[in-house]
C-alpha cells in the first residue's frame, strides 16, 4: 500500500524542503528590508495618508478615547471597532515625522513619537 523510496533507508526521515526562504540581504533595496506581502510604498509610509487624515479627524475629536470614536458615526463613518481604532491609532502614533503627512491634533500630540523626540531635544537644551 505504501511506497518505498529507494534512497530512504528505513528508520532514517526525508527531510522535505517547504519554502524557499531568501537571504535577507536580497530583501533590501535603499536599506529598507522589503516584508514580504507589502509593497516598497507600505514599507516607506506604513500608514496611508488617506488613513492618517481618517485617524487625525478622529483622534482631534475626541482623543484617545475609543469607544466615544467608534461610536461616533460622523467622524468614523467607516464603523471601525474600538480596537480597530486603537490599533490605527497606535501605528499612526509611532509615524517619524517624515512619515506623517497630516497636521497632528493637539489631543494626539503627546502621544506621537516624533513630538515627544523634538520635546525631549528642547528640554535638554534649555539646561
Amino acid at each position: 500500500a505504501q511506497e518505498k523510496d529507494p534512497d530512504c533507508k528505513p528508520n532514517e526521515n526525508k527531510a522535505i524542503e517547504l519554502f524557499d526562504i531568501p537571504q535577507s540581504d536580497n530583501l533590501k533595496k535603499n536599506g529598507i528590508t522589503n516584508l514580504p506581502g507589502k509593497t516598497y510604498a507600505q514599507t516607506l509610509l506604513p500608514v496611508s495618508i488617506e488613513d492618517q487624515k481618517y485617524i487625525s479627524k478622529c483622534l482631534a475629536k475626541h482623543g484617545d478615547d475609543y469607544k466615544r470614536m467608534m461610536r461616533d458615526i460622523k467622524t468614523n463613518n467607516m464603523q471601525h471597532t474600538a480596537a480597530k481604532l486603537k490599533n490605527m491609532s497606535e501605528k499612526f502614533y509611532s509615524l517619524t515625522k517624515d512619515q506623517v503627512k497630516v497636521d497632528i491634533p493637539e489631543k494626539a500630540k503627546h502621544l506621537m513619537v516624533c513630538c515627544v523626540e523634538e520635546s525631549d531635544d528642547d528640554s535638554s537644551g534649555e539646561e
